[in-house]
């Protein structure tokens, strides 16, 4: 038991080591998870008694494995910064500026940073690059300008980037399972119904960043926040159940796209139904008004334009996905690993460049934008798809853990010893630990993961084997781990506002950096609040529990939490008496020295 202890410990010490690395020594997310890697590695070698081919086959076949998100972050990069550089992104940037006008706030949030959010980055934009300046013009302060956008796309970044995260979680845990078992489909709809509780809690969280109580408990808020987060949360839920009854992969991959639409639609159903005045050009500059005579709208749109067409041909149309996702699977096999099926040309990523592509006659190739576009995307793309690609690789090291270097002649894969591999180990102990209570941690580890790696995706692919293992020593149901591994990534997807990368990269382009700290104190008790949801929707939902253990569950996590308030308002309010006191025994002081010195 000794030893198993000192396992837990050592494989517990790199993530410590890369959370210290990335909020005390303020070091970039490549750069940790490549020391972490390594650290990964030294552990697998030594106390694991790994075999030095397996980790160094296992590290390229992460690599190769993160591809259809790096090469998705690469070539959205590219998208984008032939936009910007062509002044489409200006264009569209203005267009969003006259959204919501008269100071609506609850429309012009829930809007721009909930449905235009969750619609960019599925289609491969990045909101917390292009909405901060917009929100900043509409009036917002610079924290709410970087916090807001960043949290509005938390609760589907499960389905951003035309559903890359869930398509990976997808292809691992059917892995684990044999190969058949579950689709996409049947992923995708379970991490659906997390959806509206997420999307919600997130909502009335972006308000009170916003505002404070007085905009939370106002009537407006409180009306177009319910009605936002049901609304994302349910069309969620509607296309993923469509997905699972028509038994079509392709509708999961459009969920983000969809959700934003829909979102965007109500917003401004009930800003008509509420009188709102939902266009404002008073707002807008003379400079503004010159970018907006150069381009129309529509051609500053048509990369984005041209992407939905096609993802949408290639996912509805059944034949053409069949054949682009099973017929040109492109399998590739690296010793006893399992095979990694590429997909060329059903990736987004893909589709991206093509779109890219076509769309260049409408947005013009003027000379020199192309080369500095290509500039411009180098210095940008590198360490972002390197950090994508490297914690895929500590992930398979530590899937791999403890193998002897010999092949399975049955299944083709390397042979590891139980007792000498990362995950197992974790595995063991949690189900000794935490038992049948192991759900309420699952969400707290993705969160972990995301904050780290600064991506669910990688959350997903360090975690979700672990997830695996310990629900198959809880003797839990298939769904009930395919649960587990869901609830994994919503946490890991929760993190998206609290990790340093993408806060950085939005206080870049306001010209704010080092308010990052400020803002992730500000984001992380919503975060933290909505990772607390989640597990207890877990605990309920993998234990099956009768309908009122569930309202009990939540009784009880409410009132924790009020209990959790009370106390931190309470040290709150003490500190602040101590201050005040001793700002006054300080004056009382000072007054006594200029009566002695009289």
């Amino acid at each position: 038991m000794a030893a198993m202890w000192l396992g837990i410990i050592l494989i517990l010490l790199p993530f410590v080591s890369a959370l210290l690395l990335l909020t005390i020594a303020k070091w970039k997310a490549d750069t940790t998870g490549f020391v972490m890697w390594i650290f990964v590695i030294i552990l697998a070698l030594t106390y694991f008694k790994t075999n030095a081919g397996v980790i160094f086959l296992a590290s390229i076949a992460g690599f190769i494995k993160s591809y259809p998100i790096a090469l998705m972050v690469c070539t959205s990069i590219f998208m984008i910064t032939y936009m910007q550089k062509t002044g489409a992104l200006d264009r569209i940037i203005i267009a969003f500026k006259t959204l919501g006008g008269e100071g609506k706030e609850p429309f012009q949030i829930m809007f721009i940073n909930i449905g235009l959010g969750c619609f960019l980055v599925s289609i491969g934009a990045t909101p917390v690059t292009m909405l901060p300046p917009i929100m900043v013009a509409l009036g917002y302060s610079s924290m709410a300008a970087v916090a807001l956008p960043a949290i509005g796309y938390d609760p589907l970044t499960t389905f951003a980037l035309l559903a890359i995260p869930a398509v990976i979680f997808q292809s691992v845990i059917s892995k684990l399972f044999g190969g058949l078992y579950p689709s996409l489909a049947e992923c995708g709809f379970i991490f659906s119904l997390f959806m509206p509780i997420v999307t919600t809690g997130i909502a009335f969280g972006m308000m009170f960043i916003a505002g404070g109580k007085k905009l939370l408990f106002q009537k407006n808020t409180l009306i177009f926040a319910s009605v936002g987060g049901v609304t994302a949360g349910g069309t969620s839920i509607l296309v993923n159940g469509l997905a699972k009854l028509l038994a079509n992969d392709g509708l999961v991959q459009l969920t983000g796209l969809i959700v934003g639409l829909f979102t965007c639609i109500m917003m401004l159903l009930l800003a008509k139904i509420m009188g709102y005045k939902i266009f404002d050009r008073s707002n807008l500059t003379e400079a503004d008004l010159e970018i907006e005579k150069k381009m129309p709208l529509w051609k500053a749109l048509m990369p984005w334009i041209i992407l939905v067409v096609l993802c949408g041909v290639t996912n509805f149309v059944p034949q053409i996905h069949s054949y682009l996702f099973n017929t040109l699977a492109m399998n590739i096999k690296i010793s006893g690993a399992n095979p990694i099926p590429l997909r060329v040309f059903w990736n987004a990523w893909f589709w991206v460049i093509i779109a890219t592509v076509i769309s260049m006659p409408f947005l013009g190739v003027k000379k020199g934008i192309l080369k500095d576009s290509l500039r411009t995307w180098a210095k940008r793309a590198i360490r972002p798809v390197f950090s994508a690609a490297i914690f895929f690789s500590i992930a398979f090291v530590m899937n791999w853990s403890g193998a002897t270097g010999a092949i399975d002649s049955a299944t083709g894969l390397w042979i590891r010893l139980p007792e000498n591999n990362m995950i197992t180990l974790l595995a063991d102990i949690s189900a000794i630990v935490f038992g049948n209570f192991y759900p309420l941690i699952v969400p707290f580890i993705g969160l972990l993961g995301g904050f780290v790696s600064g991506s669910e995706t990688s959350a997903i692919a360090m975690f979700t084997q672990y997830q695996f293992t310990t629900g198959k020593n809880l003797g839990l149901l298939d769904k009930s781990i395919v649960v587990l591994g869901a609830a994994n990534g919503v946490g890991g997807g929760l993190a998206s506002v609290l990790s340093p990368a993408k806060i950085q990269n939005a206080t870049a382009v306001i010209d704010k950096q080092g308010i990052e700290g400020d803002v992730i104190k500000k984001t992380s008790p919503i975060a933290l609040l909505m990772t607390t949801s989640v597990a207890v929707l877990t605990l309920c939902w993998v234990n099956r529990y009768a309908w009122y253990y569930w309202i009990a569950a939540f009784a009880a996590e409410i009132c924790l939490l009020l209990i959790l308030y009370l106390l931190v308002m309470g040290v709150q309010k003490l500190l602040k008496k101590r201050t005040a006191l001793k700002q006054t025994a300080q004056a009382t002081a000072e007054e006594k020295k200029e009566e002695e010195s009289k």
